[in-house]
């Protein structure tokens, strides 16, 4: 009986140091800075302890089809690399960049293992709830810091001295993570109805305060999504849903009178608070917001398509872009689009192959009662905020992309396994 009490305390012991550790690999994602020329998060660090606290307990399942993906995309990457962009482009690789490089693709594959495995264990909502928790937390930081012009950390917390970017690297990506936090407050059955508009209003405000036009467009476009949901795919009276659309029709017709309102506030609010005048900028000039007041979207655009032009089939490689790029184009940056910056790196094939099989997963949990779990809806909803955002970003080896996808796939898989 003592040795049972015993082995009880111990395992005990052991859920709760694996429950912490997860805990700050959680709220770690949202913490990101460039070391060595690699974007590093503490949350790998942890991200590792989880990895090797699943194999010592003999639960990391790795699935088949994700691992020959990764093997032939590691393959053709690492070639071309080495092989045909030395050749075909007359070109001097650089090892390091494309060993850092292949770091990050390794790394990405190890989260959506890590994404996989908690689903499979049962401690992905605790993940998802934590990681939405602190993104909450960070942006009431981020708005109380703007309203009252705090200094302290300025150099750590804001980009260019007045757009907050939290732990991040980048006011974008920031931005795109705050809204992914969202989705858990209002798509959870456990959070009262108040927190939930709560939670929308302070995501809203600490948007604003990155000034980043990327995370204004997604949060519009995510927040439309939720719209069309509830008029449509929610069972409502017909009496209801005709009054519904005659209100929205009524705000089309009203909205110049509190555009016009809004748009008189912003003003006011980017005379005195700087990161507001890119928001401003994009409501008054979408096209010119595109490619000014430091976007460059449209060269970086350029460039990727040009890429894909000259080697549509097998890409570029990996370490090889930006320095191709610069050489062939003088723009030695990233694409500014994860789906560019892909079809540039691996290829149309592979590309296609991969948000292909992306666009079907978010296809089945949508159309398909028995996949629409209140799970399963948060990570397709994170997940298309994640596609949205990377129409303007480089969000490849974004580390909860790839934590979320591993999850969904297992999640999706398990439920059609358990409705035959």
């Amino acid at each position: 009986m003592r040795y049972l009490l015993e082995a009880g305390g111990v395992q005990k012991k052991r859920h709760v140091l694996f429950t912490v550790i997860l805990f700050l690999m959680a709220i770690l994602l949202h913490q990101s800075q460039v070391i060595l020329g690699i974007n590093i998060s503490f949350a790998d660090f942890f991200c590792l302890i989880v990895f090797v606290i699943l194999i010592i307990r003999n639960q990391l399942d790795i699935p088949t089809l994700p691992l020959k993906f990764f093997i032939i995309v590691s393959m053709f990457v690492l070639a071309t690399a080495v092989i045909y962009v030395p050749i075909q482009f007359n070109s001097n690789t650089n090892p390091i960049a494309i060993v850092s490089d292949y770091i990050k693709l390794s790394a990405s594959f190890v989260y959506f293992l890590i994404g996989y495995n908690l689903s499979k264990i049962n401690y992905l909502e605790k993940t998802l709830k934590w990681y939405s928790l602190f993104s909450i937390l960070v942006g009431i930081l981020g708005i109380i810091f703007t309203i009252f012009s705090i200094n302290v950390f300025s150099n750590i917390l804001f980009f260019g001295g007045t757009r907050f970017r939290g732990l991040m690297i980048d006011p974008n990506y920031y931005s795109v993570l705050q809204i992914t936090g969202l989705v858990y407050f209002t798509r959870s059955k456990m959070v009262e109805a108040r927190y939930k508009y709560l939670a929308v209003i302070i995501t809203f405000l600490a948007v604003l305060t990155t000034g980043s036009k990327t995370g204004i467009i997604t949060l519009i476009c995510y927040l439309a999504l939720r719209l069309i949901e509830y008029l449509f795919l929610k069972k409502k009276k017909t009496g209801e849903v005709v009054v519904h659309l005659f209100f929205i029709v009524f705000l089309i017709l009203m909205a110049p009178l509190p555009f016009g309102i809004f748009e008189k506030a912003m003003y006011h609010l980017s005379s005195s608070i700087p990161s507001f005048f890119r928001i401003q900028e994009l409501l008054t000039d979408i096209t010119g917001s595109i490619s000014e007041s430091g976007s460059g979207r449209g060269d970086a655009w350029n460039a990727a398509i040009q890429v894909i032009q000259l080697s549509p089939f097998l890409g570029v490689g990996i370490g090889t872009y930006t320095s191709l790029t610069g050489e062939m184009f003088h723009y030695g940056n990233l694409a500014h689009n994860t789906f560019l910056q892909l079809f540039a790196e691996w290829g149309i094939p592979l590309a296609t192959c991969f948000f292909g099989y992306v666009f079907f997963l978010l296809g089945k949990v949508s159309l398909f009662r028995f996949h629409r779990s209140e799970t399963n809806l948060i990570l397709r909803d994170i997940m298309i905020i994640m596609l949205v955002g990377s129409m303007a970003i480089s969000l490849n080896s974004a580390r909860i992309l790839w934590l979320i996808l591993g999850a969904l796939i297992y999640s999706v898989n398990s439920q059609r396994i358990n409705h035959r």
